[in-house]
């Protein structure tokens, strides 16, 4: 595990407990929309799932609904979130580091990563491991923070997690440093060219991406 795998982990065992409520007033409430719309599509029953940074298990417990709880699998480095998953019902848990997943080739028929690949020290090892572990036309969803493009959305996106989200941090985590990596981590990381181009790398196809929340979230839908 290099240094930033290390901080983020870290940083994710110190805020775990009030990870959810974050979530949710950082959202409005709509990850949990965004949650059920990028899980949509899926309608196949039995399939066998792969949640990558699967955090206290908010998306992982939408698709065991689709699924069930045999098939589903929650993968997480930090242990204070895997333990709060354990007790939101997520019964399959795995403690890994998602750039080494645990599985044989073509294991799971969907991968899915809510909030994580911007977290990811090395997302190209990442995308390797993830491609490695689906099946043949397996599919990968993704939900993600990035930083607008637009000017006018762009001020919006600093006023609300370069303001608001450290300040929260403070009233409710009493963690300023990880709700400033937040924001920091958002605006470093790729646009969303970017990521279609490093998906088509990887010889993912059919990509579709939506934008939510003032382009500053995306939905992004992809199989190999």
């Amino acid at each position: 595990m290099n240094d930033k795998s290390y901080i983020v982990q870290k940083m994710f065992n110190q805020i775990a407990k009030n990870y959810d409520l974050m979530n949710y007033i950082m959202s409005f409430g709509n990850h949990k929309k965004w949650e059920q719309e990028i899980i949509k599509s899926v309608n196949k029953k039995n399939m066998k799932i792969l949640d990558v940074a699967c955090g206290t298990g908010s998306l992982t417990k939408e698709l065991i609904k689709i699924s069930n709880q045999n098939n589903t699998i929650g993968l997480d480095f930090s242990l204070s979130m895997l333990s709060i998953a354990k007790n939101n019902g997520i019964e399959n848990t795995v403690l890994a580091d998602g750039h080494f997943i645990p599985f044989k080739n073509k294991t799971f028929d969907m991968i899915s990563i809510a909030y994580g690949i911007r977290n990811f020290s090395n997302l190209n090892q990442a995308l390797i491991e993830i491609k490695r572990c689906l099946a043949n036309n397996g599919e990968l969803k993704i939900i993600e923070i990035i930083k607008p493009i637009n000017t006018f959305k762009s001020v919006l996106f600093k006023i609300g997690f370069k303001l608001i989200a450290p300040l929260l941090g403070i009233v409710i985590s009493r963690n300023i440093s990880a709700y400033t990596y937040l924001p920091k981590s958002a605006e470093l990381f790729l646009t969303v060219k970017e990521i279609k181009n490093i998906l088509n790398k990887h010889n993912f196809k059919n990509i579709k991406i939506k934008q939510k929340f003032w382009g500053s979230v995306i939905l992004l839908e992809t199989k190999l």
